[in-house]
């Protein structure tokens, strides 16, 4: 998660037309079925006609767990998405939001300040 008061930054990284990475680790109840990283990378229909721009499915060996990688963020559209192709997630975690990776030093409810560089890459993400 990422906190700012800078407004216009947050609305440039958060619209969709700017295509700012968001990748998640995901686990799912059953194997994801052959083809799915094809329909995931054409983009899916989900709950009656809502379409999901298309994402990276980068499962695990036994296709049980993976990362995706979105550049949209509808409500619960990983979990509708993994149902659409007849699995449901139990675990989701965002691993990465634009070029930054979650920091495996800080414990769950801890935060640090982001870096120059970091900041500087937020404000070039497209």
């Amino acid at each position: 998660m990422i906190l700012t008061n800078d407004g216009a930054l947050a609305h440039r990284l958060l619209t969709p037309r700017r295509h700012v990475e968001k990748e998640y680790a995901f686990t799912v109840d059953c194997p994801l079925p052959r083809g799915a990283e094809e329909r995931f990378a054409t983009g899916l229909t989900i709950d009656g006609g809502e379409v999901c721009k298309s994402a990276r499915l980068l499962p695990s060996d036994n296709r049980l767990s993976g990362h995706i990688v979105l550049t949209e963020g509808k409500y619960h559209q990983i979990k509708r998405m993994a149902e659409a192709v007849g699995c449901r997630v139990t675990s989701l975690e965002r691993v990465r939001f634009a070029d930054i990776p979650l920091d495996p030093s800080l414990a769950r409810g801890e935060f640090r300040p982001l870096t120059e560089e970091e900041i500087a890459g937020l404000r070039a993400a497209e």
